[in-house]
């Protein structure tokens, strides 16, 4: 597993492990990337990238030599060894033009469809990382000064995702060289999120118009319902 340290990859450890997977943590340069000819290496879940819109728009520069040259190392280096590979997209690439870290992880998808690599695009994942935004609205609610009216997500809680990896890991032979999405199949306004989860602070509310973000996010959950799986969490 690369990406091990990042939320969804120290998260999606643990679960892994806790269902009896062994997994070995890649340690170093994503442009080193190799595989140790002392393992047996049933799957490599390629999961480091540089992640975030706006930051892509500072430095699209990094995020290529990152997200797309890493991507290739380590997608060569398991076409080398006959390794099969998963690896993480995001929901962003479904509007893969608006900024520079959908064009990335848009690349990746059709890098690696050639060799059946399985992706899986992520939606908004919660509760994330204390400094993101369901964090603050519920430990810091009035660090949130506006939300922004336009914008609807697809919560997935971070158990969700990782029963559903499991899931789609189990299935890699049926999907081969698809990209899946895992999200609760619902999009939920911002403005209905925050009602919830901050009652006793009420944001200003902007009507924004956000260039290079998605305004709405909904999974299609298709793939995943098939196989029997749904989302035990719900933000509201």
């Amino acid at each position: 597993m690369t990406g091990h340290k990042g939320y969804i990859g120290s998260h999606l450890k643990k679960y892994l492990e806790k269902n009896g997977f062994r997994i070995i943590p890649y340690e170093g340069d994503i442009m080193e990337f190799e595989i140790k000819n002392e393992y047996h290496i049933d799957l490599v879940l390629h999961l480091a990238a540089l992640t975030g819109v706006r930051s892509s728009l500072r430095i699209p520069q990094e995020y290529w030599r990152i997200n797309v040259d890493g991507f290739r190392m380590v997608m060569d280096e398991c076409v080398k060894k006959k390794v099969k590979m998963m690896y993480a997209s995001s929901s962003n690439a479904e509007e893969w033009w608006s900024n520079p870290y959908a064009m990335t992880k848009k690349c990746n998808e059709e890098m690696a469809k050639p060799h059946g690599f399985v992706g899986f695009r992520p939606h908004t994942v919660y509760p994330g990382r204390e400094d993101m935004l369901y964090h603050n609205m519920i430990n810091h609610p009035t660090r949130v000064r506006y939300i922004n009216g336009r914008h609807a997500r697809d919560w997935t809680h971070i158990d969700d995702l990782c029963s559903a990896v499991l899931t789609l890991m189990k299935k890699y032979d049926i999907i081969e060289s698809n990209v899946i999405d895992i999200g609760t199949g619902e999009s939920i306004k911002l403005t209905e999120v925050a009602k919830k989860l901050m009652p006793h602070h009420t944001p200003e509310i902007r009507m924004e118009d956000t260039e290079h973000e998605r305004h709405h996010t909904k999974a299609d959950t298709t793939t995943l319902k098939f196989f029997g799986w749904k989302p035990k969490h719900r933000i509201i």
